[in-house]
């Protein structure tokens, strides 16, 4: 059955904070409801591999189609704990080896918040892990029993802290925790890529009951992955020290800059010294059963193995094979084995950004998910995708760039991948092919027969040159509307009645929103604040537009104000009224859209922090900005409700009014 949300904590400042994502159907029977289709950077098909020895045929242990990842062995290395996503949102599970063929996994802990990054104690009865049960991303600890399901109520809480905790290890004597934090860092922007967000992390050490945490390293960039040497004297991690000047990304993933190698570190954080050889991209450190240590290695933008070198940096050698892309090694001193995630079968139609986010199905293998808001049911369809992508809002199908080295194809397609029909195509664009004159930010009219979006700069600011297009669904009647103009113009919306567009333009010397005719006539301001007003969209009775600005944001180290939502009201007479701040949150708030009844609008939200180190996710999967998850808010009473639970960025969403489902 699907389960629903369940009510689990109070957000400072935002009323109850609820969460919820719930196990996938079997089969979707015929049930009306809403949908809430929405892009996310994730990868397609992820499954757990077991190697016997260095370089040898592995044992797949999982078969999900969706994500199962970071795995560890318990001491005795009868079993393997890991996170998968099979129910919608992460989970642990735990499988057992001495099972023949492939064990059919066992869950052990029954949450709708994220529960990853397991750990085991030295003497295998308890596991330390990372969970967003509290909110944001905390590390907790539990008694290890896989005849069983707990739940998170049985769990305790570490760490306690705003910021994020990750990755915890325990010390060879189980009496201590380390693990890596943002803790001491606020995010800030990308030097880079301006609108995206970074944080950064450094090693800790606490009791295993969470007293007397202590900070181990101080470096610009981050340290992350904290293992522990067997003698429990040294500590290896990964760190990208010193940190070299950004700058543009070395293949499509944006924010992928590199320069990560394996270090090591005494117990008390002194004596710091790189391990792997400069130049060789290594994260997720471990050591092996025969003194090595161990690590995912990237050769490429895209291309991850697992290799290991001696203590002293020398004698490379591959671990895993070379049959695919393998990622966060762990090794069992007694059955002298290596698990690691690895991707699985993929022989799907792809209509996802394959270069960036892999191949696989533009829906999410674990998906739909259902999750109740307080007055309404809620299937939420996880979209792989990035800026290109727009629900039908009638049918669960989708408007879709696919970007490769030749341009950009627009296409039509089912959310399964069939019924493709391609709408146009233009050469020479799009991140694939090595520029930022894309096909972006698209959206339908309410009846579902036009398409307008954006083609030029992405995100391209004051000066940037980008258009607002229209056409009619099939390709036919497609327009410039603002030709004429030399500004940034794009990211456009329809109003109900499908008469009016509005879209955020810099022409006006700062990035403000205006009102025009779907034939592009009569332009009206609607905002004028030298912040910027961008991301609007009109609630269904077209009395209001949802917006996301930085005007009352706050400054944070690169010099960028943080984003909030606002609504302005507009007048009988079509002239601006009002505006009311919605949001009032420290980080990024963006990307806001109406319910179908005006009631609600959900966003992408920086308020839950993020649940993973930083580069783990960003340089395996497209993440360039670290903000995302889904939020839920009620306009009436500012109840505002979690919708999602995991490491991957969840973008641009569409709130769908009730509609037949297929079996």
């Amino acid at each position: 059955m699907i389960q629903t949300m369940r009510l689990f904590g109070i957000l400072a400042g935002i009323g109850f904070l609820l969460a919820g994502c719930a196990d996938r159907p079997e089969s979707l029977a015929t049930k009306t409801r809403e949908r809430i289709a929405y892009s996310s950077l994730r990868a397609s098909n992820w499954d757990i591999y077991y190697f016997a020895k260095p370089g040898a045929e592995p044992r797949r242990l999982t078969d999900s189609s969706g994500l199962d990842y970071d795995a560890v062995f318990s001491p005795d290395g009868r079993w393997v704990v890991f996170t998968s996503e099979r129910r919608g949102n992460p989970d642990l599970y735990a499988i057992d080896l001495q099972q023949d063929g492939m064990p059919a996994p066992r869950l052990l802990i029954d949450s709708v918040a994220m529960e990853d990054q397991a750990s085991f104690s030295p003497a295998g009865d308890a596991i330390a892990f990372v969970s967003t049960h509290s909110g944001n991303a905390d590390i907790y600890t539990i008694r290890f029993d896989p005849a069983s399901t707990a739940t998170m109520e049985q769990a305790t809480n570490l760490t306690h802290d705003e910021g994020g905790d990750f990755r915890p290890a325990f010390s060879p004597d189980g009496a201590r925790i380390a693990f890596s934090t943002d803790r001491d860092t606020p995010p800030q922007g990308h030097p880079f890529f301006t609108f995206t967000r970074q944080r950064v992390g450094e090693i800790y050490v606490m009791d295993r009951d969470g007293q007397n945490a202590k900070r181990l390293t101080s470096s610009a960039g981050w340290d992350g992955s904290p293992k522990w040497s067997p003698d429990g004297q040294t500590i290896y991690f990964y760190s990208e020290r010193p940190r070299e000047m950004v700058g543009p990304p070395k293949g499509p993933i944006l924010g992928q800059e590199g320069g990560f190698r394996i270090w090591s570190m005494r117990a008390d954080g002194s004596n710091p010294n790189p391990v792997t050889p400069k130049g060789m991209e290594a994260l997720a450190p471990v050591i092996t059963p025969d003194g090595r240590i161990a690590f995912q290695a990237r050769s490429g933008f895209a291309d991850w193995k697992i290799k290991s070198v001696a203590m002293n940096g020398s004698d490379i050698r591959l671990e895993s094979d070379e049959a695919t892309n393998y990622w966060n090694p762990d090794f069992n001193a007694k059955v002298k084995a290596m698990v690691c995630h690895g991707v699985g079968p993929t022989n799907v139609k792809t209509q996802a950004v394959e270069e960036v986010l892999g191949p696989g199905p533009l829906l999410a293998a674990d998906f739909p998910a259902d999750v109740d808001l307080p007055d309404r049911t809620i299937a939420l369809y996880a979209m792989r995708h990035t800026s290109g992508f727009a629900a039908h809002p009638r049918t669960n199908s989708a408007a879709v760039t696919i970007e490769d080295q030749a341009g950009t194809r627009l296409v039509r397609a089912n959310f399964d991948g069939s019924g493709e029909q391609e709408i146009f195509q233009i050469p020479g664009i799009g991140i694939v092919a090595s520029t930022f004159n894309r096909v972006s930010s698209l959206n339908w009219s309410d009846d579902g027969n036009w398409i307008a979006y954006t083609q030029g700069a992405f995100f391209g600011q004051l000066t940037g040159k980008a258009d607002v297009w229209i056409m009619r669904a099939d390709g036919t009647g497609r327009i410039n509307l603002t030709e004429n103009s030399d500004a940034n113009d794009g990211l456009p919306a329809f109003s109900p009645d499908g008469k009016k567009l509005v879209f955020r333009s810099s022409r006006g010397g700062q990035i403000d929103l205006y009102v025009m005719n779907v034939d592009g006539s009569n332009l009206t301001r609607m905002t004028n604040d030298p912040a910027m007003d961008t991301f609007p969209a009109y609630s269904p009775a077209g009395d209001a537009i949802a917006f996301t600005s930085d005007r009352d944001g706050v400054i944070d180290r690169s010099g960028y104000r943080t984003t909030d939502i606002y609504i302005l009201q507009i007048q009988p007479d079509g002239s601006p009224g009002q505006i009311r701040r919605i949001t009032t949150n420290a980080g990024h708030d963006a990307h806001p859209v109406f319910s179908p009844d005006g009631k609600w609008i959900v966003y992408t939200s920086e308020q839950g922090g993020i649940s993973d180190e930083e580069p783990p996710v960003q340089e395996v999967v497209f993440g360039p900005q670290m903000y995302g998850e889904l939020f839920a808010h009620r306009l009436s009473d500012g109840l505002t409700v979690r919708l999602t639970h995991n490491k991957w960025e969840e973008g641009v969403a569409y709130w769908a009014p009730e509609t037949k489902l297929p079996n």
